[in-house]
C-alpha cells in the first residue's frame, strides 16, 4: 500500500514561468514529509513548454509526476484525471499561476483529518487579496458569488475559490456523478456533497489571494458564460 497521503493536483496551461517556482516552494514546504506527499502536474499541451519545463524539473524528484490531460480539453477535465490517478488519502487541487498561497496547504490538510472538504477562501478568517480589485471586477465578482450561493443552495463564503482539499474516500463516493466542464470542478464537487445521501462537511480556511507573478490570466467572457452555464446545469440536475 502507498506511503503518500497528500496529494497536490495543479493544472496548467502555459505555466512555464511560475510552476517551478511553485513546485520548489512545495518542496521545501514538505521537506520534512518526505515520501508522505506528491505533487501532479496535469498539462493541457501548453505551446509555451510547461510540460517539458515540468518533466525537467522532475527528473531528479521523484515527488513530481508530470502528465498530460488525456481526456477532452479542459481545466476541470485536468483536475478529474489527477485526482483519478492520485495515491493520496487526501487530495488538493491548486492554481499553478502562484495566486494561491501554498503556505497555507498544512493547515488546509489538517482540517482535512475533520472535515470532508476544506476550502482555502478568500473571504473567510484571515484572508485577503495582494491587489485592490477595481469596482467592476469586484463587483462581477460579488455577483457571481451570489448566484452561485443561490442557485447551489450553499453558504460556503467563497464557492468560486478553486483551491480545496477533498478527503479521497468523499471523492470516490461522487465520482460517478461528476460530469466535468469548464474551469470550476470545485463547484460541482460542492453540490455533489450537499445533494449525497451521506453528510459531508465542510470547513472554509482564510488565504491570502496572491498578484499573478507572470503569465496571463486564463478569465475571459468564455469562461464566464461557461460557468454560468454550469451552475444553471446543475441547478437543473438538482
Amino acid at each position: 500500500m502507498s506511503e503518500i497521503k497528500y496529494s497536490i493536483v495543479i493544472p496548467t496551461l502555459n505555466e512555464r514561468d511560475n510552476i517551478t517556482v511553485l513546485l520548489s516552494r512545495l518542496e521545501k514546504l514538505f521537506a520534512d514529509k518526505p515520501g508522505l506527499f506528491e505533487v501532479i502536474v496535469v498539462d493541457e499541451n501548453s505551446p509555451d513548454g510547461t510540460y517539458e519545463q515540468v518533466c525537467e524539473f522532475a527528473r531528479d524528484r521523484n515527488f513530481i509526476r508530470c502528465e498530460k490531460n488525456p481526456s477532452t480539453p479542459g481545466l476541470s477535465q485536468s483536475i478529474v484525471y489527477g485526482f483519478d490517478i492520485a495515491r493520496g488519502d487526501f487530495l488538493c487541487c491548486m492554481d499553478g499561476d502562484l495566486q494561491h498561497d501554498e503556505t497555507v496547504l498544512p493547515e488546509l490538510f489538517t482540517a482535512a483529518e475533520e472535515y470532508d472538504l476544506v476550502i482555502g477562501s478568500r473571504y473567510a478568517g484571515n484572508s485577503g487579496f495582494a491587489e485592490k480589485w477595481n469596482p467592476i471586477r469586484k463587483f462581477g465578482s460579488k455577483a457571481v458569488t451570489l448566484l452561485t450561493r443561490m442557485l447551489l443552495k450553499t453558504d460556503v463564503k467563497d464557492p468560486m475559490s478553486g483551491f480545496f482539499v477533498i478527503r479521497r474516500r468523499a471523492y470516490e463516493n461522487v465520482r460517478s456523478r461528476l460530469n466535468p466542464q469548464g474551469f470550476k470542478i470545485m463547484l460541482e464537487l460542492l453540490y455533489m456533497l450537499n445533494t449525497a445521501e451521506n453528510d459531508y462537511s465542510v470547513k472554509e480556511v482564510g488565504i491570502f489571494f496572491r498578484n499573478r507573478a507572470k503569465g496571463e490570466s486564463k478569465m475571459s467572457s468564455k469562461v464566464v458564460i461557461e460557468l454560468l452555464k454550469m451552475l444553471f446545469d446543475l441547478r437543473r440536475r438538482a
